[in-house]
């Protein structure tokens, strides 16, 4: 991503990492264009409380720097790929961020929806087994779950199990493979992309399933030593409308 944030950042020294808070952009500012005829554009929407630029580390070196007051961030990039951004400790409890996503059906442009993304802290990625509750299997939605491991210098794995939510019968099982996406890293040795995976359909992998049933998905990792995270959104495949689903 090219966010006009770089700039800023740059009026900075450079801080060690125990001076920085590593953070989670699911996906990074970006315009794609994808299954069903459908548009998104996500934009990152920033507010510098501090009196003074802040200048983030994050992937390709193109976060920017962030200015007092309050911008939104222009994408350029057409794949839609995660990045951490490294902030100054010092700095982060000024700054307020949100990552909004507009999706459009291209045939329908004005009937244009909006939703927020979770911005996450690393503090949140884990070790242990993730949960999500209620995902709901309707014909015509199509349900993505993304998977993001903190380390993302190596191959690390995870089991994906649904169960249906009223009767606890598994539905579906996969193991699924995260995958570095760059080789960058920080000045401390940290990445600078998560390594990860998608499962763009999983109402696909469950087609006798479209019944209206809820779902409940645990995510299992299986590389000893590995942190991960993840979260699901639900499409509406005719109008590209999409709610997220985050870990309980």
């Amino acid at each position: 991503m090219k966010l006009v944030l770089l700039s800023l950042l740059a009026a900075l020294p450079l801080a060690a990492a125990d001076d920085m808070e590593q953070i989670l952009l699911p996906i990074e500012p970006s315009v794609v264009m994808c299954a069903h005829n459908s548009r998104f554009e996500t934009r990152l929407v920033v507010y510098n409380e501090n009196g003074h630029a802040v200048r983030p580390a994050c992937a390709d070196d193109e976060c920017g720097e962030i200015a007092p007051g309050g911008r939104e961030v222009t994408p350029v990039s057409s794949v839609p790929a995660p990045s951490f951004l490294f902030l100054p400790k010092s700095e982060v409890e000024k700054l307020r961020m949100a990552l909004v996503v507009e999706s459009i059906e291209r045939d329908h442009p004005d009937d244009r929806s909006f939703a927020e993304l979770p911005i996450v802290n690393v503090k949140d990625f884990r070790d242990t087994t993730l949960s999500f509750v209620g995902a709901r299997l309707e014909p015509g939605f199509r349900q993505a779950l993304r998977l993001y491991a903190l380390d993302g210098t190596r191959q690390s794995e995870v089991l994906v199990v649904a169960y249906d939510l009223a009767t606890n019968v598994p539905l579906y099982w996969h193991i699924h493979t995260l995958t570095p996406l760059s080789g960058e890293t920080n000045d401390s040795g940290q990445s600078l992309r998560p390594a990860f995976n998608m499962e763009c359909d999983l109402s696909r992998e469950l087609p006798q399933m479209l019944d209206g049933r809820n779902v409940r998905v645990e995510i299992e990792p299986l590389t000893e030593g590995m942190k991960f995270w993840a979260f699901m959104s639900i499409t509406n495949n005719k109008t590209q409308q999409f709610h997220t689903i985050t870990p309980r």
